[in-house]
């Protein structure tokens, strides 16, 4: 099978479904259409599948024909009523230590397991590290070397039912489609973005590709190129 061409965007809210085709060798969008529609959304405001899967049809149909290619994976920008933003603090006792890489790690899986713990209906999309706090002096990044007695974080958790992404992916798996990344839209409504124009399929794929140096983002263990704490953290880089 030969290498895809275009990387796949695709925006449900609550007026519009908009879908882009970035080009990966340059990175120029191709293709961009909004397309508007209010009968989608059940006296629950949640998305009705049903009425969904036509347009869906069109959508891939649309895009394969302006790419002249397959449409075999996505990634999806939702936005719903039903997200949850959550944030929590966790500490260690550094003793006196520099802090160190593996400490921030720690501390971030620490977290996850107590959220994913006490939130089992719910799937993580994004960690936000907002702070790190080394003895009571706050900081934005990990100020790494420095030594501290304590060492603690404030992360944010934004996550999405799990119901709601699993009714996602067997919508487009009915069309062979695999989605490679759920992307919260009221997230992306909040990221300060220096380019204030971009639609917000590319807004989205600023965050993919790493423009948060807040945000934890887990790559592949297939890629042996990096070492763990690169591929776990942006912000480190």
């Amino acid at each position: 099978m030969s290498e895809k061409k275009f990387d796949i965007y695709l925006e449900f809210n609550y007026s519009k479904l908009s879908l882009a085709a970035f080009n990966k060798a340059n990175d120029k969008l191709e293709h961009y259409n909004e397309t508007t529609y209010k009968s989608y959304y059940n006296n629950n405001n949640e998305l009705n599948f049903e009425k969904l899967d036509k347009i869906i049809e069109e959508k891939i149909l649309e895009i394969e024909k302006a790419t002249g290619e397959y449409v075999r994976d996505i990634y999806l920008i939702i936005e719903t009523p039903q997200s949850l933003s959550l944030k929590l603090s966790v500490s260690k006792n550094n003793e006196g230590n520099k802090v160190t890489k593996e400490d921030a790690m720690y501390l971030v899986q620490s977290s996850k397991q107590q959220i994913l713990k006490s939130n089992d209906d719910f799937e993580i999309l994004h960690i936000l590290v907002e702070n790190y706090i080394l003895d009571g002096t706050q900081y934005k990044f990990l100020p790494l070397e420095n030594k501290c007695n304590q060492f603690s974080i404030d992360v944010k958790f934004i996550c999405f039912p799990k119901y709601l992404l699993k009714s996602f992916e067997k919508l487009f798996i009915n069309h062979q489609i695999y989605i490679n990344k759920f992307i919260c839209e009221n997230y992306l409504k909040t990221f300060n973005f220096e380019d204030k124009e971009q639609n917000i399929c590319k807004y989205a794929r600023d965050i993919v590709r790493g423009i948060n140096k807040q945000e934890v983002v887990s790559i592949p263990k297939e890629n042996k190129k990096k070492g763990f704490f690169e591929k776990l953290f942006h912000f480190f880089k």
